[in-house]
């Protein structure tokens, strides 16, 4: 072998090591960013729990149920990018006595990696407050998601921005939504899972039907998924709810949820 031979040998190798070396960097930095986001996202349930257990509140009970599904469209190539969305929701509040809230969220999306997709869409939204009359709100949103695994446990991160039209005023609020989720299948019973997971919402300006530019709220929810076999077309999820509401100039809500999900 020639000294040539051997140099262009050795390059090949440099780069081929060298191109491994960046591609573990860039997956060490994506781990990285997924902590300090989680624990961004846990600094701040944190904080709010202990305003809201210092502070004087408004507390709750109440019984949430959610459909949710997404995926591929049928008509279409599998490696088709583009993908469907829809969720809606009906909860009561009151002690589970009394209507509260009414969602319908369709979207559309499209997939930019094996793990993560871009999405759009609509929400009709009907209110039921404390005091006043019933509402109607109009959303448009846009959503990025990322559903990374870690060993044993899989994860859904989600970042969404709403535009916020109420009937109530005239002004078009900005919220933003950081969505965490983790999920494990419980080895002895593989039906089962434990789902953790935590939300926080942003106000992104102020408005006159009364949105206040900061923390609006947080959801964090703890509790287990039930699906009878891998195939199974729909998964259900049970647990407890905490949701925190920072209300300015008034008193602060905390309301304890069972939440009943299924997943499609």
């Amino acid at each position: 072998m020639n000294s040539s031979q051997f140099n262009c040998r050795w390059a090949d190798g440099a780069g081929v090591f060298g191109m491994y070396r960046h591609r573990n960097e860039i997956l060490r930095i994506g781990v990285m960013v997924r902590a300090l986001s989680l624990a961004l996202l846990l600094t701040t349930l944190a904080v709010g729990t202990t305003r809201a257990v210092a502070a004087q509140t408004l507390e709750d009970t109440g019984l949430w149920f959610a459909a949710l599904g997404n995926g591929q469209f049928e008509s279409l190539d599998d490696d088709s990018p583009f993908r469907w969305w829809f969720d809606t929701h009906y909860r009561l509040r009151d002690d589970s006595n009394g209507f509260n809230q009414s969602i319908i969220r369709p979207g559309l999306g499209c997939a930019l990696a094996e793990e993560q997709t871009l999405w759009a869409g609509y929400a009709w939204i009907r209110t039921s407050p404390v005091t006043g009359d019933d509402f109607d709100e109009h959303r448009s949103w846009q959503q990025w998601t990322a559903t990374p695994s870690i060993g044993d446990w899989r994860f859904l991160h989600r970042s969404r921005i709403e535009q916020r039209w109420v009937e109530i005023g005239d002004d078009v609020g900005l919220r933003w939504r950081q969505f965490a989720r983790g999920q494990r299948i419980l080895s002895h019973c593989p039906q089962w899972s434990l789902v953790l997971w935590d939300e926080v919402f942003f106000h992104l300006n102020d408005t006159d039907w009364g949105a206040n530019t900061g923390l609006n709220q947080n959801r964090a929810f703890i509790g287990f998924g039930y699906k009878r076999y891998p195939r199974a077309a729909v998964r259900t999820e049970v647990g407890y709810l905490n949701q925190f509401i920072n209300r300015r100039g008034g008193l602060d809500g905390l309301n304890h949820i069972l939440s009943i999900n299924f997943f499609f």
